[in-house]
């Protein structure tokens, strides 16, 4: 038997800065999660942030080690993962990119669980702890023997009915003053092409009893709330049920905010119970004025319905969050302007211009790929900020200048008290953040441009091979039988991929670092360095060459160093790494 009595779960965040980078709101998954494991008798503790920020040394006391991934914080999290694994502690990884993207976890990681985990991820504790095989675990995927093994899915959709309340104290440190996330239903039936919540959650809805919501919300009192279903009025009548009882249990929130649809404005009865419940904004997938691509989008709305959502939630003064996506097929120019022209005509109080993303597993994303106008699969990128594939009607490269003009314009300095008089002095506070977040994104996101235009270019080129053989003249040439030095560079769409063979000592690495300087340009995005098929003539020659691999990450927006699991320099590496202070510095473990 294992003993696994600790559990760390970690949700990564970015080291991307974008607009919205300074909003941490906690997704529920860990904390039910958490909530499950910890009545099953496990010690367990919930970590949110970047890797560098993160409490290392707390963390990897844990017997085993927890990480859900979203498609953009994936590349965080494989290098919290690989991190991790090379402290010898297992590492399982779950959430949508996970399950979207099993094969490629599953690189980073022991054990991928995907889809909805809270049945699943306790089975496979048990498993390990019985020592063994996750064989017949529905959603579960692991290695066998070096081979990929990926378990049929699960059937049918969990109960939410039979969740535990989500243990938000689970969190180091505690979330005090934020916004609190609370879940009341899971699924939905539409079938927008960019969206991937039904390949997640299904295309039903599943609902929590209205008592069972109640009873967590009254912990809540006086605190400000965020419904995090991805429509919360999706059945009217349970909502409004749950907002009388809100009102007859006197709960009073601080406030609250929730997604919601446009027709849901058309109920009297139901925007009355949300503004008296305390429902002071709503957040609205608005995603275009463009008939053409709302159609293109499946969207199911009309720029009538916008309007009147919008004109609705004023008259019960409650604040709209309008957000649209940028960049449909059906999109121009000047489609990106005439939004911004009907986002400030409109009195929209915030919003949100999107950069059309294809998530794997949508629609979107398989058009996109059979049609090759992917730029990257760089998933940091793939933020909602960044252009990474070729637009129809536009350049790459005038979405994204568009789309900062758009933010520039509506977040300026003469609209920030426009809306005052219709919902108050809160939409001036929305609007004097947003200027000042999008001209600190603008400015911190400058590194784009010349990577954008990189991106652009398809055709791969390769640098001839360098060889370089270095007599090792103190030492029998029995000792070592490649006694040279080899570098190959490839380059493409904007990654560099750099293998180094052969033996390393002083002036093999002397060689090496002269021709990174020469053929790798300063302020690269992407440099993979594998480093397999590397010796080392002393533990001295390692430490070298961990401090080069310091001085290369610098250079760099993301070093990846493909290493084989028994090399001693790993721990060097290890060392080079600790606490994440090199930028994008992830070690990636070969299994062969």
């Amino acid at each position: 038997m294992v003993q696994i009595k600790k559990i760390a779960l970690i949700e990564p965040q970015s080291k991307a800065d974008h607009v919205y980078s300074f909003v941490q709101m906690p997704r529920l998954g860990l904390p039910l999660l958490g909530s499950l494991l910890k009545a099953e008798g496990y010690e367990v503790e919930i970590y949110l942030g970047r890797g560098d920020r993160l409490p290392w040394t707390q963390i990897l006391q844990a017997d085993l080690v927890g990480i859900s991934t979203t498609t953009s914080t994936s590349r965080e999290a494989y290098c919290m993962a690989g991190y991790v694994r090379s402290h010898g502690l297992p590492v399982v990884i779950g959430g949508i990119h996970a399950t979207l993207m099993p094969e490629e976890a599953l690189t980073y990681a022991d054990y991928v669980v995907r889809g909805e985990g809270e049945q699943n991820f306790l089975r496979l504790i048990h498993a390990l702890e019985e020592e063994r095989s996750p064989e017949g675990i529905p959603g579960v995927s692991y290695w066998d023997q070096g081979e990929a093994v990926h378990n049929p899915d699960q059937r049918g959709w969990i109960d939410v009915e039979q969740f535990p309340v989500a243990d938000l104290s689970l969190y180091k440190p505690q979330l005090n003053g934020r916004t609190l996330p609370v879940l009341t239903s899971r699924g939905c039936p539409h079938n927008c092409t960019f969206c991937c919540v039904t390949v997640m959650f299904g295309r039903r809805y599943r609902f929590r009893s209205k008592e069972s919501v109640l009873d967590e919300l009254t912990s809540y009192r006086g605190k400000n709330v965020f419904f995090c279903d991805d429509n919360f009025t999706a059945n009217r009548r349970h909502s409004k049920e749950l907002l009388q009882g809100m009102i007859d249990r006197k709960i009073n929130l601080r406030s609250w905010g929730a997604q919601i649809r446009a027709e849901a404005v058309r109920d009297d009865e139901l925007l009355d119970l949300m503004y008296r419940s305390g429902c002071r904004i709503v957040y609205v997938g608005l995603e275009s004025i463009n008939p053409a691509t709302l159609e293109a989008y499946q969207k199911n709305q009309s720029v009538d319905d916008i309007k009147q959502l919008i004109h609705r939630c004023h008259d019960y003064g409650i604040k709209v969050h309008g957000m649209f996506i940028f960049g449909a097929d059906t999109d121009t120019v000047q489609t990106l302007r005439d939004t911004v022209d009907f986002s400030l005509e409109s009195r929209i109080d915030s919003v949100q211009y999107m950069i059309l993303t294809p998530l794997p597993g949508t629609p979107l994303y398989k058009q996109l790929e059979d049609e090759g106008r992917l730029l990257t699969k760089d998933w940091e990128l793939y933020d909602g900020h960044h252009v990474v594939y070729q637009p129809a009607q536009m350049s790459s490269e005038q979405l994204s200048e568009e789309t900062i003009k758009a933010y520039k314009r509506f977040y300026s300095l003469n609209n920030i008290f426009k809306n005052v008089a219709l919902t108050g002095f809160g939409s001036a506070v929305f609007r004097g953040i947003g200027w000042w977040m999008v001209r600190r994104f603008e400015r911190k996101d400058r590194w784009f441009d010349p990577v954008l235009e990189r991106l652009g270019d398809s055709s791969p080129s390769t640098t001839p091979l360098l060889y370089k053989r270095i007599p090792l003249l103190k030492r029998p040439a029995a000792i070592i039988s490649d006694q040279s030095l080899r570098i190959f560079i490839t380059e493409k769409k904007g990654v560099i991929y750099l293998r180094v063979k052969g033996f390393m000592d002083r002036l093999a690495l002397k060689e090496l670092k002269r021709t990174i300087r020469r053929l790798v340009p300063r302020n690269s995005f992407h440099v993979v360095l594998n480093m397999e098929g590397l010796s080392f003539a002393s533990e001295k020659a390692g430490k070298l060459f961990s401090g080069f691999l310091g001085g290369l990450a610098e250079r760099v927006r993301r070093l990846q160093v493909v290493a084989r699991k028994e090399d001693h320099i790993l721990p060097r590496i290890k060392e080079s790494s600790h606490r994440f202070k090199l930028p994008r510095f992830e070690v990636v473990l070969s299994r062969r």
